[in-house]
């Protein structure tokens, strides 16, 4: 079972024309307003989150780390559930204060500007694995579906009309007191289509591939193996880690801090979320173990962290298998429209305009808007260009790691924020830059390139990377 290039692209233009209609209807007043600023809407917004990388790389991380994928969850779920004493307060210090971004927090925090354009260029170089997961999660899929190698083409297809929505619905307004209404309906508009098709692919693993819960665990009792090795990692593999790094990303993340605290519409809606976000992801958790066991039994020839397509293919189901497809093409596509919304923004109020003021005499809203815009397309085209760098040869749960890792470093900052009055800016730049220097030469050094080690001479030794 294959599809034509042709039908591909098809179907995912259709689904973009049909998320470009989603958002025009709602900036257009023609979704009632209640529904819109509905506690749900903000809900299902958070669930941007639930990336590529959850979609499709989660799957993989539960073959490589057992149970320890649930990390990813739980540890969003945790942050969540503190909401009252963390993003509460996170919250109400960025309305009244009209913070829109971490680099505004912290520029404000520390009253530096440098904290600002640190935080900005080091979460720019912090998300692009993140930024090249999505491109290569879309190019991969259509290339598995397709059975061609047509990654290259399909990568800057993709690329090119996720800018031009970014563009058009993310960059129309630039005071940051403007909502962006369409997007976050937009937004929330694909985590249901998102949790339509991980259920989907979950139930049809459940009772289609094992005819239900009873067959499962027969199959299960049968393949001790399968169960095993969901156990083993737990016990002996990094979950702790892992649960710190994703408790971090629930607030750092530039994607997760636009949806949470900069498009709020109404802070009351953040006490629906504190355990509506954590139920979203439980749902989504819940196909996962499915699918893998449902990819190991049918003998699916894709890799672990594709399965969630696999099932389709292996199954003869040319319609569980686009099913996959829309839902991993709406998980990509929402993290890099808020992702790159919201680094363009903090680029442009803490790089650009420190740098160069626009002449006073022109249309001042009207260069910012353009400036914008440019940015969009810069932080894309980076994303894009990390991806032809990697050669899609790492694994999308790798990936992923590397990005959250990276912003892991500016968790200290927002704690001192809350619960640190004493730190100051000296500490606050010493230790991100110290942070980031270890992340840079453990984690991404190995990551692009083949570098096996380096000459440290004041030690008189060699620093040998891993990066397995």
């Amino acid at each position: 079972m294959s599809f034509s290039l042709t039908q591909m692209l098809l179907v995912s233009a259709a689904y973009l024309l049909v998320l470009f209609g989603v958002a025009w209807i709602s900036e257009r007043g023609l979704i009632p307003r209640w529904i819109i600023r509905h506690p749900l809407t903000y809900t299902l917004s958070l669930g941007v989150y639930a990336s590529a990388w959850a979609f499709y790389g989660t799957v993989g991380l539960a073959y490589q780390y057992g149970y320890g994928f649930l990390s990813s969850y739980l540890g969003v779920s945790g942050a969540f559930l503190l909401a009252p004493v963390l993003l509460y307060p996170i919250l109400k210090i960025t309305r009244t204060y009209q913070l829109s971004s971490l680099a505004d927090l912290f520029a404000f925090r520390f009253r530096s500007t440098w904290a600002g354009a640190l935080t900005t260029v080091f979460m720019l170089i912090g998300v692009l694995p993140l930024l090249a997961l999505q491109i290569q999660a879309v190019a991969d899929s259509i290339g598995i579906l397709t059975r061609e190698p047509v990654q290259d083409r399909v990568a800057v297809a993709f690329c090119a009309l996720i800018t031009l929505f970014t563009i058009f619905f993310g960059s129309r307004h630039i005071a940051t007191r403007e909502k962006h209404e369409g997007l976050v309906f937009a937004i929330a508009f694909e985590s249901l289509i998102k949790l339509i098709a991980m259920g989907g692919v979950g139930l049809y693993a459940l009772y289609g591939v094992f005819d239900g819960p009873q067959q499962l665990e027969l199959w299960l009792l049968q393949n001790q193996t399968a169960l095993a090795s969901l156990h083993t990692p737990l016990q002996e593999g990094p979950w702790r880690t892992l649960l710190l790094v994703f408790f971090a990303s629930a607030i750092v993340m530039p994607h997760m801090y636009h949806m949470t605290f900069t498009e709020n519409l109404n802070p009351r809606s953040l006490v629906s979320a504190s355990w509506g976000l954590p139920l979203f992801l439980l749902l989504i958790s819940l196909a996962v173990p499915l699918i893998l066991w449902a990819g190991l039994k049918l003998g699916a020839t894709t890799s672990p962290e594709y399965f969630t397509l696999g099932i389709g293919i292996a199954a003869n189901s040319k319609s569980l298998a686009l099913l996959a497809y829309v839902g991993g093409l709406s998980a990509a596509s929402g993290l890099i429209i808020v992702t790159t919304l919201a680094l363009s923004g903090m680029a442009l109020n803490h790089l650009v305009l420190p740098l160069y003021q626009p002449p006073a005499e022109g249309n001042i809203y009207r260069w910012l808007k353009w400036t914008r815009r440019g940015l969009i397309v810069a932080i894309i085209a980076l994303g894009y260009g990390f991806y032809l760098m990697l050669g899609a040869q790492q694994d999308l749960a790798n990936l992923g790691i590397v990005a959250f890792v990276a912003t892991l470093q500016f968790l200290p900052g927002v704690l001192s924020v809350l619960y640190w009055p004493t730190a100051n800016r000296r500490g606050f730049i010493a230790g991100l830059l110290a942070g980031i220097s270890v992340w840079a030469v453990s984690m991404l050094l190995p990551l692009i390139g083949n570098l096996q080690g380096f000459y440290i001479p004041w030690l008189n030794m060699i620093y040998v990377l891993d990066d397995t």
